[in-house]
């Protein structure tokens, strides 16, 4: 649908975004270092499991993502510290890369809840106003009457999220396609994303 990746540089966008989610909060290039039997998204798991045989402890934060030109995103994340106080980042990535920009905040722990991701637009446009707003509403769905993820992943009824991921893919394709809010809608009506889908969704959404 559409892939992020690690910053390339401490731009002033990508301090907007440490300062939105840790005020004050210094990111740190790390290597990845993948342990054997780590899962991809499965930095919890895989930060216990590590711990377990090894020692040291769970590390949250933030991981710092960039759709270039469209968005910079924070995930919330966890590395292991090492006994000797060694932040290690051990989970693997699902594009491949080989570093990540990590932000340490200890205010924050893992207890199973879902924690939305923070975005920040890159452009003053509709299509990706209306991305970051789909992605939250998934998100709000998921949390919803307290649901916690387990084992990393969240009933839901299909109901609830299918017609938010399909928006969520369809203005994905769209931004990917270079296209903005004032071009043809990528649903092929012949009318501006503004007054198609745009519209629409303008209506639907928080």
């Amino acid at each position: 649908m559409y892939t992020t990746t690690t910053p390339a540089l401490l731009d002033p966008a990508v301090r907007r975004l440490i300062e939105a989610v840790t005020p004050g909060g210094r990111a740190t290039y790390l290597q990845v270092r993948p342990e054997a039997g780590a899962t991809v998204n499965g930095c919890f798991s895989n930060v216990r499991a590590k711990c377990a045989r090894d020692g040291g402890r769970m590390l949250c934060g933030w991981q710092l993502w960039e759709w270039p030109r469209v968005l910079v995103e924070a995930e919330f994340h966890a590395v292991w510290l090492s006994p000797r106080g060694d932040m290690v980042e051990i989970t693997p990535k699902p594009q491949g890369e080989t570093s990540i920009l990590f932000v340490p905040d200890e205010r924050h722990g893992y207890d199973g809840t879902v924690v939305d991701n923070v975005r920040i637009a890159l452009q003053d446009d509709q299509l990706v106003q209306h991305f970051i707003r789909v992605s939250r509403a998934i998100v709000q769905v998921m949390a919803r009457d307290g649901r916690t993820i387990r084992r990393g992943r969240a009933s839901i009824p299909a109901e609830q999220i299918a017609p938010l991921r399909q928006a969520q893919r369809f203005l994905g394709h769209a931004i990917h396609a270079g296209l903005r809010e004032h071009d043809p809608c990528l649903c092929g009506s012949g009318s501006r994303y503004r007054r198609c889908h745009g519209h629409e969704l303008e209506r639907a959404l928080p």
